[in-house]
């Protein structure tokens, strides 16, 4: 589909001029109203195995699993049903436990300018309110399109990588504006209405009170599970500023993006212009091969290239250097982390992973091998190196990181990788999304990937269908 080569970007001031939230909303009430080529369903499409892919080794998670017993108490509420229980409840509560378990396992779609995942808010929250809904696939696919344009233009006009500087987690921030885009463009089909910019802009206006998520996880040991649920509130969060918006006495601000309490100066820095691609945001986004922070895996596809094909004994091993932007040592290179989460935010222990295991084995990062001797011998190997030119290739869009081995005879080997595999410009085939299945280490894997790919790519499932399926697919 088309799109307008540039959003309007004057801010309002004292109540006049265009601003940048009704440039967004109207952009994206265009990507909501046209219907979606064929290019564009399969790109959603594909969106859609890898996250429910991710999800159901999400929901095996202990975090995801006590989440989902505490939502018992909602069972019979509504008739979304919850991942990992055998009950429907309301579409926020439904949307939590997705979101958790979508980011259960550092495996989730990245849109890399804003820093977010999408995929694990605004899908969970479409899922929940299109299953009540009984809502069509066509439509769900299209209110996803319209959830991803909206997450990612409104988050990079508020900045991600000035958002985690400033101590917010942009998944949970951003997810809640991508996620009440979805939700309100069902809402509207669903009466039978069209969507349109006031109704984008009032539920825009409440998701902004309910952005939450703190990066004080990322700097402590342990503790750090609670991020996992910062993808499940963005999704919550969005189904009920969707619903809040339908409460015409529950007015919400309007000034969403360039207020003086708004989205850029509350959560992020200056206010960025920003402007559609010139394909939809669905396209823009890296798939992760590796259960790990994604500004790592430049990282492990420099470590595959220089250890040619992780063939190289780690005992010939001397030392590891990462080079790359300050952020690395500022943020990523606890040595000994004490929770999982820590572990796949850590350069050396995934390092460390990496070469002791293997890219996929995604349960070297569980608790029952933090301690594991083979990763941490060469976690202790690694340092870092501070690179201007590697920082300047690092963000927004790029993340390039060089990785220099020292062995024990002496010699030395490096390699660079600017774009990794996953990426808008290097993406994984159908095939290889799932494959990522193998790595999780679901018994029944090869049978349940292929019902699910099945489901998806039949139009006539619609949203409660898919719905059930996810819940329960080993049904």
């Amino acid at each position: 589909m088309s799109t307008p080569s540039k959003l309007a970007t004057g801010i309002v001031r004292d109540g006049g001029g265009v601003g940048m939230t009704d440039a967004i909303a109207s952009h994206v009430t265009q990507v909501a109203s046209t219907p979606l080529g064929n290019a564009d369903v399969e790109g959603v499409r594909l969106l859609l195995l890898d996250n429910f892919i991710v999800s159901l080794w999400g929901a095996t998670r202990p975090w995801t699993r006590q989440i989902v017993a505490w939502t018992r108490r909602f069972a019979g509420t509504g008739d979304s049903p919850v991942l990992g229980g055998d009950w429907c409840a309301d579409p926020s509560v439904a949307a939590l436990v997705h979101g958790t378990a979508a980011h259960s396992c550092e495996l989730d779609d990245t849109h890399d300018e804003t820093l977010s995942h999408p995929g694990s808010a605004v899908i969970p929250a479409a899922l929940a309110v299109a299953a009540g809904q009984d809502a069509s696939q066509a439509d769900l696919l299209r209110a996803l399109a319209a959830g991803y344009e909206a997450m990612a233009l409104l988050g990079a006009s508020a900045g991600g990588m000035d958002t985690v500087h400033r101590g917010f987690h942009p998944t949970s921030v951003f997810g809640a504006f991508g996620a009440a885009t979805a939700c309100t463009c069902l809402h509207a089909w669903d009466r039978g209405e069209v969507v349109t910019p006031d109704r984008l802009i009032s539920a825009w206006g409440h998701a902004l009170s309910q952005a939450s998520g703190s990066m004080q996880f990322s700097v402590e040991p342990v503790g750090g599970e609670v991020k996992r649920v910062h993808a499940g509130l963005g999704a919550r969060n969005g189904v009920l500023a969707a619903e809040f918006a339908l409460l015409p006495a529950v007015t919400a601000p309007r000034h969403v993006v360039e207020g003086p309490y708004g989205l850029a100066a509350s959560f992020g820095g200056a206010l960025r212009s920003v402007a559609p691609a010139d394909r939809l945001q669905v396209h823009n986004i890296s798939l992760k091969p590796y259960a790990c922070c994604r500004l790592f895996h430049s990282t492990i596809d420099a470590l595959r290239e220089v250890t040619q094909g992780f063939s190289v004994p780690p005992q010939r091993i001397a030392t590891i250097t990462i080079s790359g932007p300050q952020l690395i040592a500022d943020q990523h290179m606890l040595r000994r982390p004490e929770g999982s989460m820590a572990a796949q935010y850590s350069a050396p222990f995934i390092v460390g992973a990496t070469l002791a295991h293997g890219p996929r084995r995604y349960d070297a990062y569980s608790d029952e091998h933090l301690r594991d001797p083979a990763i941490l011998e060469i976690a202790d190997k690694v340092q870092f190196e501070l690179s201007e030119e590697l920082t300047r290739l690092y963000y927004p869009n790029r993340f390039a990181t060089g990785v220099c081995i020292r062995f024990t005879d002496g010699s030395e080997r490096k390699a660079v990788v600017v774009d990794s595999a996953g990426t808008p410009r290097r993406p994984l085939s159908k095939e290889q999304v799932l494959a990522k299945g193998d790595g999780l280490g679901t018994g029944e894997w090869a049978s349940i990937g292929a019902r699910l790919q099945a489901c998806l790519w039949d139009a006539s499932q619609g949203a409660r269908s898919l719905a059930h399926r996810l819940a329960r697919p080993a049904a």
